[in-house]
């Protein structure tokens, strides 16, 4: 393909696509299942964003960690902060953090998984009206369990 077609091509996606109907039911707008060797892996994850129905401005985070085996599993964090949610603009510029300006216990802790349970981590964003393509970074802190995931979205 010619190369002069290519970027107005991208650009009349991005605008197709940022321009469609926004759902407002509690459907994700995006989601990601971390599935490397997932027959065979301990854990699990599924990511959702999911804009909410009260607030129109607000995105709910959502990472679900599955035990993939019959046994408990323990999933050990080198202190008080589990998991964190990350959201950065087209660029990679850091729009938000979650753990920003929080404080976490220093005192190791865990979190044991029945065979087959799950375990869910749920944040909010006030997005303040922002519009674009964003990734949402999530991170499971585990230390014997680490998991990172993303996913792009866009906000109209």
């Amino acid at each position: 393909m010619d190369n002069r077609l290519i970027l107005p091509l991208l650009c009349a996606a991005s605008v197709a696509f940022a321009a469609a109907p926004f759902s407002h039911d509690e459907k994700p707008i995006a989601t990601v299942k971390h599935h490397a060797l997932e027959k065979t892996a301990p854990i699990v994850t599924t990511f959702d964003v999911t804009r909410t129905k009260e607030d129109a401005d607000k995105l709910r985070f959502a990472l679900h960690v599955t035990n993939n085996t019959t046994k408990m599993l323990e999933l050990r964090f080198p202190d008080g902060q589990t998991h964190d949610f990350v959201v950065k603009d087209f660029a990679g510029k850091e729009v938000w953090r979650w753990s920003e300006g929080r404080m976490f216990t220093s005192a190791m802790r865990s979190e044991t998984l029945k065979g087959k349970g799950e375990t869910v981590f749920e944040e909010s964003w006030d997005t303040d009206g922002q519009h674009g393509a964003f990734t949402a970074v999530a991170t499971l802190r585990s230390n014997n369990f680490p998991v990172e995931t993303s996913v792009q979205f866009v906000l109209p």
